[in-house]
């Protein structure tokens, strides 16, 4: 039975690398800006703390909680392309759920492990884009690796190397507030089971602590988790909460898979209680934390997984035991590890056909595809030398600071921390929503032309595009899937209205 077991084992991971080796299709959002970000810091050796890649507020001050992260995509990016990159982060989302495996190979069955890891793995592909979190998800299982390994085989060697695995991670995503949360809770539970150990995990709680503020900007940047949404002055949507969704009627099928977890997560302690088993202080408090946290933001779905996956493994440990105290017989083991492999093989075909994504809902391929985003619009500014001031939405400022930025800067960017919340209550939104706004702001800032992701789904920006299409003042110039460009009508723009104004017909 050990040759299908460990078939098993590894199949599960070539489908997590499967599944997160899939096409790039947010590249209007976030990862260019990264690049270039990273690209300044490098060549500067020093992080920015204004922000410079906008015109409209240059002098702002926020703090850039990924930069190390940004540093290495840049110089990631400069040996192995974005197609590395894609895979990359298969290979850390595979080697996160791989330390969870270390982390539990001794106290869970395969059983439980699989079956968890295969709902954990659905729920954090909604989170499976490039981005800085992924070394959050590398960061995080080490932590529940070196719990686990302290709580159930007294390993507390591993724990050691948390407080620098912390400067690591405060410096490369905004998560780095779990890891010492994560300790605090492992603390609660020494207190309960192992008193004599407590002590010994406060000084490392402590000095993981500590080791947050090794960060360029000190104090500040390491309450920045508690901080930054004080500042969003912009809604998104990873930001909302599962309820808001639900009511707002979008129909996500990645929080039905949440709320199919939260079930299992129940009865697996229902199961667990029944057993009498009590010491679980540590996985009750760190599964009611991240569940609080993910129904709260759907953005925190991938570190929830990560814990559900562990908590739920170990909870139906003493359930799908096939070892020698809850002996099997042998055909039944050979019936139930060729189910499990035959289900595996299946999934890995569905993921490589991209049937799975589509059930999933998602736009997400198989590979390593590139789409072009809003290349073709930027092509078009440059090959007819448009110059700025320009009027960009929220979507696509991201792609504009990686593809024109220095040359041009962005009217506002996927930052919402960057910007004041003045800035979009006041100046953003009223100039989509109000044609007075726009007049009067547009010819404040100098508008020259408008550079559009017209699939925003924002009511504003429905409304603006909506109005600035009939409005001759503002002739469109260029169209494709993604992105529309609409030039000033003056004399300067003229010729460039001659040859590419589009006219629109009913």
């Amino acid at each position: 039975m050990g040759i299908l077991r460990w078939i098993a084992i590894i199949l599960f991971f070539v489908l997590v690398a499967v599944v997160a080796t899939h096409s790039l299709n947010f590249i209007n959002q976030d990862i260019g800006r990264h690049l270039k970000s990273g690209e300044i810091i490098w060549q500067t050796k020093s992080v920015y703390k204004i922000n410079l890649f906008s015109f409209t507020e240059p002098a702002h001050r926020f703090i850039n909680h990924h930069w190390l992260s940004e540093v290495v995509f840049y110089l990631l990016n400069g040996l192995i392309g974005l197609k590395g990159l894609i895979i990359f982060k298969a290979a850390t989302f595979s080697a996160a759920f791989l330390m969870l495996w270390l982390g539990l190979r001794r106290r869970v069955s395969e059983w439980g492990f699989l079956l968890a890891g295969l709902l954990g793995m659905l729920v954090l592909l909604s989170r499976s884009d490039v981005r800085p979190e992924i070394f959050s998800y590398l960061f995080l299982a080490y932590f529940l690796f070196a719990i686990f390994r302290a709580k159930y085989q007294d390993e507390y060697r591993w724990l050691y190397a948390l407080p620098v695995i912390q400067i690591f991670w405060t410096n490369m995503h905004i998560y780095f507030a779990l890891g010492p949360a994560l300790l605090f809770l492992f603390w609660l539970d020494r207190l309960a089971h192992d008193n004599t150990r407590a002590k010994k995990v406060l000084v490392i709680f402590a000095i993981t602590t500590l080791a947050a503020l090794i960060n360029p900007n000190f104090i500040s940047g390491a309450l920045a988790p508690l901080t930054i949404l004080r500042d969003y002055g912009y809604s998104i949507v990873e930001n909302q909460s599962i309820f808001f969704l639900t009511d707002y009627g979008v129909q996500l099928k990645d929080i039905y898979i949440f709320e199919l977890s939260l079930a299992v997560l129940i009865l697996s302690f229902i199961i667990t209680l029944k057993q009498g088993r009590r010491k679980i202080t540590f996985e009750f408090l760190a599964a009611l934390a991240f569940m609080i946290l993910a129904g709260k933001m759907i953005r925190n779905f991938g570190p929830y997984a990560l814990v559900f996956t562990s908590v739920v493994a170990i909870n139906l440990a003493g359930q799908l035991t096939t070892g020698p105290s809850k002996p099997v017989k042998r055909l039944p083991q050979i019936f139930l590890y060729g189910t499990l492999i035959i289900l595996l093989l299946f999934l890995i075909r569905s993921a490589t056909n991209n049937s799975l994504h589509r059930w999933l809902g998602s736009a997400r391929k198989f590979g390593l595809a590139l789409p072009i985003g809003a290349q073709g619009g930027v092509d078009f500014v440059k090959n007819n030398g448009l110059k700025g001031p320009v009027f960009n939405n929220f979507d696509v400022g991201s792609f504009l600071i990686w593809k024109l930025y220095p040359e041009e800067k962005v009217f506002v960017d996927g930052r919402p921390e960057a910007y004041s919340v003045e800035f979009f209550e006041k100046i953003y939104k009223p100039m989509q929503q109000d044609p007075t706004a726009w007049k009067e702001l547009s010819e404040k800032s100098n508008i020259n032309y408008i550079f559009f992701a017209h699939t925003d789904m924002t009511p504003w920006a429905r409304a603006f595009l909506n109005r600035i299409s009939q409005n001759p003042s503002w002739p469109l110039i260029y169209l494709d899937n993604s992105t529309a460009i609409f030039i000033k009508r003056t004399p300067e723009n003229s010729e460039i209205i001659r040859k590419h104004s589009i006219v629109k017909t009913n």
